[in-house]
């Protein structure tokens, strides 16, 4: 049977892998997790789905001798007509899995007989993906991709890469069908690798991100309250993730696409303009410098020394949510979080000095301590999401001798800005690291 989708959270699952099944309105409904089942059921239901221990044994590939152990230790529960909920596949399977791990299914049992334990939250480990008839090798070679550069994007995806003979995840279907487009136009496997690592990254990066958001800004609620880590671990899927349901993935999507809408909106307009100009209607307009800042809090490893590490990442992340509110202001991009500090990209050398003047003057009213910045003006080099070359590497020099409070720039800042307001002051010739001749150096500030 083909995958199905749970009505309650959005995953998309094997039906003989359902935690739980239901009909309602004459519809069959199938449910990823007992908690998913148990929100939906507040609605009238139908009937429910039960199995014998000898579907639950061959659902879970074991026997129904190891069900019948598993009862005896209250790890699986049996109802009077000797039946069981579709759960507890997903429950055999998963502590079959923690044996591997050299845990054994007796201690379970006692965790659980004493409260410490529950095993609801576990049910997704248990599932098992539906595969496809064909292996990833066949695939791969079905939409004209050598089996060899379907490892390496897998790799660059940061995934797990398939064996040659394996049967292909149905759910890999769509994303190979959209590879094979790309291939079929031309694209090759470098260009392919590029994405697939931006792609890999990004979500990798809110996938590792999500538990231990959930551990620290949710379950810590429910702890609070009194109950134990199993315990508020389970409530808080219960009362709070199985209710936001899909939405995680809604917001993936909603999120990329107002992302998508300035950059493919700039995009655009310079096709329009190159198709002008090529029509000798109108030159395009002369491209002004780009500019890359780098700024950092001063004093912030002593801070670490001082305060602590936690005390140390609350000054960095509110450091941080200054600079998005400053670079919003300025028309700027974060290019990257560097711990204490961040590069910034700017269209215009002019809104970077804006930026950067009011980045020095606002984090010490805001109780943060005093940044320092370097700004530099010219070409880079942009792919796979950052900013390479020389004009960024002079940035990052140059923020690296700017004193506590004062915000230095090269001659490219000076020779491309002229704002009302704001003056430049050389500040001496700096021996830059990595430069072979000192330079001179310029001190931006309010005229």
């Amino acid at each position: 049977m083909a995958m199905v989708t749970d009505p309650v959270c959005g995953m998309r699952i094997d039906p003989d892998d359902a935690a739980a099944s239901a009909v309602h309105d004459g519809e069959r409904s199938w449910f990823c997790s007992d908690a998913c089942f148990t929100a939906f059921v507040a609605s009238p239901v139908t009937s429910v789905d039960r199995i014998t221990a000898g579907e639950l044994a061959r659902r879970s590939g074991t026997t129904t001798e190891r069900v019948e152990e598993l009862v005896n230790l209250g790890i699986l529960e049996r109802d009077a007509n000797g039946t069981f909920p579709r759960s507890g596949v997903m429950r055999a399977r998963v502590v079959a899995y923690l044996q591997t791990m050299g845990i054994d299914a007796a201690d379970l049992g006692r965790a659980l007989d004493s409260k410490h334990l529950t095993l609801g939250y576990l049910e997704a480990a248990g599932r098992q993906y539906p595969r496809s008839p064909r292996t990833y090798a066949e695939r791969g070679e079905a939409i004209g991709l050598p089996f060899e550069t379907l490892e390496r994007l897998f790799v660059a995806f940061g995934l797990r890469p398939p064996q040659r003979d394996e049967p292909m995840r149905e759910e890999d279907a769509t994303t190979l069908e959209a590879i094979g487009l790309l291939v079929g136009a031309g694209v090759g496997e470098a260009d392919l690798l590029r994405l697939a690592r931006v792609w890999g990254d990004g979500m990798r990066r809110i996938a590792q991100y999500l538990p231990h958001y959930f551990h620290e800004a949710v379950e810590a609620n429910f702890r609070e309250r009194g109950l134990g880590d199993n315990q508020a671990y389970e409530a808080a899927i219960n009362e709070v993730s199985v209710r936001i349901g899909k939405s995680g993935e809604d917001l993936l999507g909603w999120l990329f696409r107002r992302h998508s809408e300035a950059f493919m909106t700039a995009h655009q307009l310079d096709h329009v303009e190159t198709a002008l100009q090529d029509a000798g209607v109108r030159r395009r307009p002369p491209r002004t410098p780009e500019a890359a800042v780098f700024a950092d809090l001063t004093g912030y490893t002593r801070l670490t020394e001082e305060a602590g590490d936690e005390a140390a990442a609350d000054v960095a992340l509110a450091f941080t949510q200054l600079v998005g509110e400053v670079a919003s202001e300025h028309a700027g991009t974060i290019v990257k979080l560097l711990g204490d500090g961040v590069l910034l990209y700017f269209a215009d050398p002019a809104n970077a000095v804006r930026a950067s003047l009011d980045l020095v003057e606002r984090a010490p009213a805001q109780g943060l301590p005093q940044a320092h910045i370097g700004i530099n003006a010219g070409p880079m080099l942009y792919d796979q999401g950052d900013y390479f070359g020389r004009t960024v590497n002079l940035a990052s020099r140059i923020a690296a001798v700017a004193e506590a409070g004062r915000v230095l720039v090269g001659q490219s800042v000076v020779d491309a800005v002229r704002l009302d307001g704001v003056a430049f002051a050389e500040a001496g010739r700096f021996e830059l690291k990595g430069v072979a001749e000192p330079i001179v150096l310029h001190e931006a500030h309010r005229a």
